[in-house]
Order: C-alpha cells, then sequence, then structure tokens
C-alpha cells in the first residue's frame, strides 16, 4: 500500500474511533436537561394516609397541604443508591426556600422503626423541620410509595439476596407534589443537574396560583 494511502487510511481509523468513544461519552453522561419553562401537568394526587415519622409524630396527608413537597424512597441499610439518593437530598434541604417539605418513604418499614431513621438521619444533618423520613406498617408505606406517588417499590422475591442493598428493589427518582396535594412531575437521581432541576420545579410550583 502506498505510504499516503496508508496515512490516509490511519487517520480515517483514528477519527472513527474518536467518534467512537465520543458517542459512548454521551450515552455515559449526557448532556443536563434544560429547565422546564411550562407547568408541569397533573400525574396524579396524594391520596389520604397515616405515617409516622423519624420523631415518632403521626403524619398525615393534611399535614402536606400548602406546601410543595419532594419525595423519594430509602431504606436505611442501603449503602449505595440510598446513600446517594440521601446525599441529594441533603443538598435539597440546605436549598429549598421555606414551605417546601422533603420526605422519605422507607421501603423496609419493619426495621426502619423511627428510632433506626432519627438515627439514619443524623448522618445527613437531617433537620426535621424540613425533612421527614417516613415508615409505619409495610401495606401503609407501599400504599402512599405506590398509589399516590408512583414510585415502583417491592420486597426481593429472593429469599437470601447476595447484598443488604439488594433487599429490596425500588425507583431510584424524586416525585415533586404541589401545594394541593398533586404530583406534578419526577426528576431521577441519576439526572446530572437533577437538584437544579428540582429546585426549579419547586420554585416554579410555588409560585403558582391555587384555586
Amino acid at each position: 500500500m502506498p505510504a499516503d494511502r496508508f496515512q490516509q487510511t490511519l487517520w480515517t481509523i483514528l477519527v472513527l474511533a474518536l467518534v467512537g468513544v465520543g458517542a459512548a461519552y454521551f450515552v455515559m453522561d449526557p448532556k443536563p436537561r434544560p429547565v422546564a419553562a411550562e407547568p408541569p401537568p397533573v400525574i396524579g394526587s396524594v391520596k389520604p394516609f397515616a405515617l409516622t415519622n423519624q420523631l415518632g409524630v403521626a403524619v398525615s396527608e393534611a399535614d402536606l397541604r400548602g406546601q410543595v413537597v419532594v419525595a423519594d424512597v430509602i431504606f436505611s441499610r442501603c449503602p449505595t443508591l440510598c446513600h446517594r439518593l440521601s446525599q441529594l437530598m441533603a443538598k435539597l434541604q440546605a436549598q429549598i426556600p421555606a414551605g417546601v417539605r422533603l420526605l422519605s418513604l422507607s421501603a423496609d418499614p419493619a426495621f426502619d422503626t423511627p428510632a433506626v431513621l432519627a438515627k439514619h438521619g443524623q448522618r445527613y444533618g437531617t433537620n426535621a423541620a424540613k425533612w421527614w423520613f417516613l415508615t409505619g406498617t409495610k401495606a401503609e408505606v407501599y400504599q402512599v410509595a405506590t398509589n399516590s406517588l408512583l414510585f415502583a417499590v417491592m420486597e426481593n422475591p429472593e429469599p437470601e439476596p447476595a447484598k443488604v442493598e439488594d433487599l429490596f428493589i425500588h425507583s431510584a427518582d424524586f416525585k415533586i407534589v404541589d401545594r394541593l396535594g398533586r404530583l406534578r412531575a419526577v426528576v431521577y437521581g441519576e439526572e446530572t443537574n437533577a437538584v437544579e432541576r428540582i429546585l426549579s420545579l419547586v420554585n416554579q410550583l410555588q409560585r403558582e396560583r391555587t384555586p
């Protein structure tokens, strides 16, 4: 093969390789989504419930009315996904304006008693005036998580999962509820600008006029 043709072929291979690397990077680390400007749609509503927070205080849907709510699902024994979600919640706690409530529902309520959740919350500097961890019977917690907030959450059907973080399977997103108790938005925890998107949506919903 002539030297100039060989050099051209080599450059073609290098360019294709760079394009492939760039494409892989885009898939692995997508650009942040633009912050929403349009009013988010009504996806669902929070139905009546009775749970208990980390202080041992009874909490119902009525305690959330008039506040914008950001919710997720975690369990205290999970050292991986739940830890990352709680780190994001801690960042939100430091930045949310007045009138916003953070909720973390336990996927493992039999283990996650109020005392366990209170100790767990200390790890993230939880301020109970802003952030509640909620527990109760499994049926009650799962009813709120799945029927009201449209999370996916279930106990792992395998009798003995290899890792503690696999005891329960649940969504890795955040649900945002408006002041009327209506589910309005979903933000995935893997998004690179998840905190910024949540704060933007929170501020947007706070500015909305209520009937």
